[in-house]
């Protein structure tokens, strides 16, 4: 897998540290032609290495697709969560806007708590997952929407629908949680990068007799994978790094500071 340092990069720093690690596998690709050993062979394998290198760059091309696919599917599911969540307290707060008096007050307070609970959890939660101070807050919401109602059926149906906003949050949040904790495998980055060092071999052998041809091939498909490399690393992770998902939404509809 990656190294945890390179989330923490800008695109361009990702770029180069990916860029810069395809360019050392590839010139350790050039550099094994011109051993005695591997000289002759490479003779050899310049006839039979077009087929293969076909073959390997199609098996490549296709794992990095789906691979990014996942991914970006992911990016956006975690977007709608957020967005999910957000609309959910919203709603809540159509319903306290009709309240009068000490419950209207309280249950503001509560959900600036959970907006700020929220924020405090948010650079940390693809590591640790939930926060005490969150799940605090949001058994302190459901609390004062179950005992905090009197009797009436005006009041029973507001409670009723309060209610239901608030399990559409809590089941939002889980979704969002479970998929600030949804990245790419070691097992996925273990095909992808493998594949993609057998293209880089196999290149280098189709051009074998010549290390002028060698170093253009070898060039061309270290800034193609370098690119592909990127755009998963850069997406990886919906809730880390630079293009990360904000908490904005969430933190506007409860009115937590951002």
């Amino acid at each position: 897998m990656p190294p945890e340092f390179i989330y923490s990069l800008p695109p361009a720093g990702i770029f180069a540290t990916v860029l810069l690690v395809a360019g050392l596998a590839a010139a350790t690709m050039h550099t094994i032609f011109f051993l005695p050993g591997l000289r002759e062979l490479g003779q050899h394998l310049t006839l039979v290495t077009p087929a293969i290198l076909a073959i390997c760059g199609t098996v490549f091309g296709l794992s990095v697709t789906f691979l990014a696919n996942s991914v970006w599917n992911t990016e956006d599911k975690a977007r709608a969560t957020v967005n999910a969540e957000a609309r959910s307290v919203a709603i809540m707060e159509n319903y306290i806007e009709a309240m009068t008096g000490p419950s209207r007050n309280g249950l503001y307070k509560l959900l600036g708590d959970y907006g700020a609970a929220v924020k405090e959890e948010w650079p940390v939660m693809a590591e640790t997952g939930a926060s005490g101070k969150a799940e605090q807050a949001l058994r302190s919401i459901y609390d004062a929407l179950i005992k905090g109602f009197a009797q009436g059926e005006q009041n029973r149906v507001v409670q009723q629908r309060m209610l239901a906003a608030m399990d559409q949050l809590s089941e939002a949040r889980q979704e969002r949680l479970s998929m600030a904790q949804n990245v790419v495998s070691p097992g996925q980055w273990v095909l992808v990068i493998g594949l993609g060092l057998l293209l880089l071999l196999v290149a280098a052998g189709a051009h074998a007799r010549s290390p002028v041809s060698r170093i253009l091939a070898l060039g061309v498909l270290t800034l193609a994978i370098a690119i592909t490399l990127f755009v998963i690393v850069q997406h990886d992770r919906p809730f880390s790094g630079d293009a990360a998902i904000s908490p904005g939404p969430i933190l506007w509809a409860t009115g937590a500071e951002m």
